[in-house]
């Protein structure tokens, strides 16, 4: 399923022919789609395990392991795409360079990232937990992420080259049932906060988890649903010829 991605396949309107690259490919659900408007896809991402995976639904697609602070490409390709991925980059300025080198002139950068403020309230209940049981040896504050300000963002992408064709910051709160026996939050750290979930000592872990959920249910469950406060930033930018 495309869910959120759906409107950044429509900003980057892949044509026929052109070449591709998919930064953070994950899975390959969204490099799916791109080959099936045509285009020639190259998708890359950090995580073996992941590209494992869109291999195997995809076998028919160039899938390869790769990291975005350390791109290799050279005028390869008319558009670079990436959904959900440079949040997790905190070497923004090699991420530029290496898009900006993988362009032929004339291309587009077309991504969305998290924004500054996105998982505000998750990280508030988060580091009030840490706060509480004073734990040794856990990352705190934590704040793994690189969440910029739209304008500092649009200012590097232009300091590398880009011009700015258009950018927007917007929060777009998303839905986390409980799954498994666990909350939506709990549920939500489980996956994009794995380490920090299995730091806690076994006989410690659970009372993080209830702090955690004390310290956001006000700001995050509603209608029986907890809900991620996320906010975005998408961007289009352009080599000039």
């Amino acid at each position: 399923m495309i869910d959120g991605g759906a409107p950044l396949l429509e900003l980057l309107a892949a044509r026929p022919g052109e070449r591709v690259l998919d930064l953070g490919a994950g899975t390959g659900t969204l490099t799916r789609a791109i080959a099936d408007a045509g285009a020639h896809v190259v998708g890359i991402d950090a995580s073996p395990a992941m590209l494992a995976e869109a291999r195997r639904a995809h076998p028919e697609l160039d899938f390869r392991v790769g990291r975005g602070e350390a791109l290799e490409f050279e005028r390869e390709f008319e558009a670079v795409f990436s959904n959900a991925t440079l949040h997790w980059i905190h070497d923004a300025g090699a991420v530029a360079r290496g898009v900006r080198r993988a362009l032929v002139p004339g291309g587009r950068f077309v991504a969305e990232f998290g924004g500054h403020g996105n998982v505000a309230a998750v990280l508030a209940a988060v580091n009030h937990a840490l706060d509480a049981l004073a734990l040794d040896g856990v990352p705190h504050p934590f704040s793994p992420w690189y969440f910029p300000r739209l304008g500092a963002y649009a200012s590097l992408l232009e300091a590398h080259g880009f011009d700015v064709a258009s950018a927007w910051s917007f929060p777009r709160p998303s839905p986390m049932p409980d799954r498994d026996g666990q909350s939506g939050i709990a549920a939500w750290l489980d996956v994009f906060a794995r380490d920090l979930v299995l730091s806690p000592p076994d006989e410690t872990r659970g009372r993080f988890t209830t702090l955690v959920e004390e310290h956001a249910r006000p700001a995050l469950f509603r209608d029986g649903t907890w809900w991620i406060d996320y906010v975005r930033l998408r961007i289009v930018a352009t080599v000039p010829d």
